[in-house]
């Protein structure tokens, strides 16, 4: 997605108008990075914003599936703040828990940045998302980790054979991964995610 701002000048007798026309595929206030990771039993999340406007609002939003989320915090900003990094942290969290944050303008435009996930735990690991789910060429992995870690990839077809691996290090926090599907044939597959714990995760995926 690209951001442009197209400035218009309309000279009105001796006087100048200058307007600012956002493109249609552009939002004024947007997360540019958003991470999660364990404290303990606490879950500290940490963005940072791209801002044109003097307001913004933010919802902190919580799930314990991924699908279901619930507002935990409401809180607004200016656009001096806006240029600053923004922390917040849930206390005691039981499990595995998603966050998102949903942000919103002056005017009442919103979207939803990616999803992230903190474990609850010492150690372990959540996927975040797998996306596209419909893979042309590359796919993005995003995983939240509680520390540290080793992990492995193994991709699986239809068939249950296995035609891809791939050996990579987990952050504490929120690692994300480019895999190139490009070669795979078109079709159905599973990836699983093994760390040094041997804990396993799985996401399915279509290869177009």
């Amino acid at each position: 997605m690209k951001l442009y701002l197209l400035v218009l000048t309309i000279l009105i007798g001796k006087s100048a108008v200058q307007a600012q026309v956002y493109g249609t595929d552009s939002v004024p206030v947007r997360l540019s990075t958003l991470d999660a990771r364990s404290n303990g039993n606490d879950a500290r999340l940490d963005w940072k914003v791209v801002c044109f406007l003097d307001y913004a609002k933010f919802e902190i939003q919580r799930s314990a599936d991924g699908t279901n989320y619930t507002t935990i915090n409401i809180f607004e900003a200016d656009y001096l703040r806006c240029r600053q990094p923004f922390d917040y942290t849930d206390a005691n969290i039981k499990g595995k828990a998603f966050y998102r944050i949903k942000v919103g303008d002056i005017d009442g435009r919103i979207y939803h940045s990616k999803i992230v996930a903190v474990t609850g735990k010492e150690k372990g690991f959540e996927i975040n998302s797998l996306t596209p789910t419909a893979v042309t060429s590359n796919a993005i992995l995003s995983v939240s980790s509680a520390n540290t870690d080793n992990a492995q990839i193994a991709i699986t077809n239809f068939y249950g054979t296995v035609v891809k691996r791939l050996s990579f290090s987990l952050n504490k926090g929120t690692t994300e991964l480019t895999l190139d599907m490009g070669n795979l044939p078109t079709g159905n597959y599973v990836l699983s995610l093994t760390n040094g714990f041997s804990e396993r995760k799985t996401a399915r995926f279509t290869k177009l």
